[in-house]
């Protein structure tokens, strides 16, 4: 059964020319020494559907441009589309992507108009909140999952290894001692560098 092509529940008029285009996303992956390239498939782009038509007269070209094409082109909302080109594909929702109208004065009181469609994707639900956007009803330590923990019984007595400086005490002292006879070891060199030099006046 043919279907009439209809946006938006608009039936498309005097239609010329339809084409969708469907295409791969793939990414080339040139190779050293390999013939060819490997290819990465990125998955389906999304289809368009290019319309092109006609009008006759100032009366079609107005309802052309008031109609709710234009108003959902320039809302920039999804709309439905149907259409036998696209009846095998999983083409539901489109957006209009262009939308143009063109007079030529060759052809009088002929109008030619253009829309492109491109199929429209429902956005990904948003990720849930990371640790840092903790729902107000729920605390944190049922978020990390710490209420299953037994904090306290993690903790380790840490042994009593007293005064770490007791040990090395004497040999702090001893050392003490002999620094202070070293210094009676320069008395003799002060006494040297102070005398006068030899023939002096």
């Amino acid at each position: 059964m043919l279907i009439k092509p209809m946006i938006n529940g608009w039936e498309i008029p005097r239609i010329s020319n339809i084409q969708s285009q469907e295409s791969r996303r793939l990414l080339r992956l040139p190779v050293p020494g390999l013939s060819g390239d490997l290819h990465q498939d990125l998955g389906r782009g999304a289809l368009v559907v290019d319309i092109s038509g006609s009008l006759y007269g100032d009366e079609a070209r107005d309802e052309f441009l008031t109609e709710n094409v234009r108003k959902a082109f320039l809302e920039a909302q999804p709309v439905d589309f149907v259409a036998d080109i696209v009846n095998e594909s999983e083409l539901e929702q489109v957006i209009i992507e262009t939308l143009s109208l063109e007079e030529n004065a060759d052809y009088p009181g002929q109008f030619f108009y253009f829309i492109r469609l491109r199929e429209y994707t429902e956005p990904p639900e948003p990720a849930s909140p990371g640790l840092g956007l903790v729902a107000p009803d729920l605390s944190l330590d049922i978020e990390l999952g710490l209420d299953l923990l037994d904090l306290p019984g993690l903790l380790v007595p840490l042994p009593d290894i007293g005064d770490l400086l007791q040990p090395i005490e004497p040999a702090a002292q001893t050392l003490k001692d002999v620094l202070a006879g070293a210094a009676d070891l320069f008395t003799p060199l002060e006494s040297l560098f102070d005398s006068p030099p030899a023939g002096g006046d």
